[in-house]
């Protein structure tokens, strides 16, 4: 075993002559990886307004830094500490560095790289392009969506395994199609605004008519936006073959009606709605008879709002994927998930919801109450956009205790109920 002995003195050295130093407090392990260990080293570095610029946007360079306001006395220090130390074990030897930043320290550049106050995030800053993490923070998941991003921000399909790559996003994600000339300068355009939204939706382009059939595009400049759920796409403006003018297009558009709740997008879906959103969550089970059942009246109630697209969101969550929050959930908005379908208008701050009385659909025999079941599931939406559902119901329709008259002399004032 000595030639073990020689390796790991060999490594520690390396490790210290790289100006890793050996981190002896913390205590850190890859679940279910017998083989697999913590080797203890010190991998990341703090970063200051100084230092940033420079340190991330040089030439060559693949960072991921942690935006936190974490404190040293915070509980969760060493939690996220394991995180990012696990992953940087893995990544530093494919050329990633690892950095942090303290928010509550380091204002101006909380601002400048657009982190929201009190908000833990990661940004990886590679080839001149910032792409945001929305994933879970668990190594496993972390670092199989680093190495998948892609070299370019735009994929040419040129090839059955590029158009295999697109067809098989369908429902997963947005995703962007274009049709233009070789190296024409649309192009050009059409990949500089994709570069603003790497990491969030998918871009592809072809450039020869023969591509161009099999994703059906017909004509050159014709750009389309797929998004999950839907069966139309969306066209851009044909005058639009700008950075800016796709950039505001997509902007405008992107946000589905639908999305499935995945390990990659949890935090991007997970969170509080816009002012005037209406989120809706639907726990369904895909395999099982009711959840397929649920699920395909979900896809057409998706389908047929299209046009509520950034005032309706639906988030689909299949509780076999998430095993570990079912209890969490359950407890979270007083449902049984297991049960079976459950669908909801939530409110995640507050950790309330209205749910949906499954009792109105009947999902054992979906064909023939198919017309039933998506108007009773419709009706319910439409009184949520309406707002004659609203979560706000308790707050703002209880009126206003009147005040006490006021008190006369030999008499008691009267309490109001």
């Amino acid at each position: 075993m000595t030639w073990i002995k020689l390796a790991s003195l060999a490594l520690v050295v390396a490790l210290a002559s790289a100006g890793i130093s050996k981190n002896e407090d913390l205590e850190c392990m890859f679940l279910g990886y017998p083989d697999l260990e913590y080797d203890g080293f010190d991998r990341t570095e703090v970063l200051t307004e100084k230092n940033f610029n420079r340190t991330v946007f040089a030439e060559d360079t693949k960072s991921v830094v942690f935006f936190n306001d974490v404190e040293e006395d915070d509980s969760e220090l060493d939690q996220y500490e394991c995180f990012l130390q696990l992953s940087a074990q893995i990544m530093t030897k494919r050329g990633y560095n690892f950095y942090t930043v303290n928010t509550t320290k380091e204002h101006r550049l909380r601002k400048q790289e657009e982190v929201e106050k009190g908000e833990d995030t990661i940004h990886v800053y590679k080839d001149g392009y910032k792409i945001e993490y929305n994933g879970v923070r668990d190594p496993e998941t972390f670092v199989s969506w680093l190495m998948d991003i892609p070299d370019d921000p735009v994929t040419i399909i040129n090839d059955e395994h590029d158009l295999e790559e697109f067809e098989n996003m369908d429902d997963e994600c947005v995703r962007i199609i274009g049709y233009f000339e070789p190296g024409s300068v649309a192009l050009k355009e059409f990949e500089e605004a994709a570069e603003d939204f790497m990491g969030e939706i998918e871009f592809f382009a072809v450039v020869t008519s023969k591509w161009a059939r099999k994703v059906g595009l017909k004509r050159v400049g014709e750009v389309q936006m797929r998004r999950p759920f839907e069966e139309d796409p969306l066209f851009a403006p044909t005058s639009a073959d700008t950075e800016e003018e796709f950039e505001e297009w997509v902007e405008k558009n992107k946000e589905p009606v639908m999305q499935k709740l995945t390990l990659d997008n949890y935090f991007n879906l997970w969170r509080d709605p816009e002012e005037e959103e209406k989120m809706i969550l639907a726990f369904v089970d895909e395999e099982t008879r009711e959840g397929r059942a649920m699920k395909k009246l979900l896809d057409k109630i998706a389908d047929e709002n299209s046009e509520h697209a950034g005032t309706l969101e639906i988030i689909l969550v299949d509780p076999d994927e998430f095993p570990l929050m079912v209890d969490v959930w359950e407890d979270m908005f007083g449902i049984d998930i297991e049960e079976g379908p459950q669908i909801g208008l939530i409110d995640i701050s507050e950790k309330e919801g209205i749910w949906f009385d499954m009792s109105q659909v009947n999902l054992d025999d979906p064909k023939k109450h198919s017309d039933s079941n998506f108007e009773a599931v419709q009706s319910w939406i439409d009184q949520i956009l309406s707002g004659s559902i609203s979560l706000d119901d308790d707050d703002d329709d209880e009126p206003e205790p009147p005040a006490p008259p006021p008190t006369q002399k030999g008499k008691k004032s009267r309490k109001e109920l």
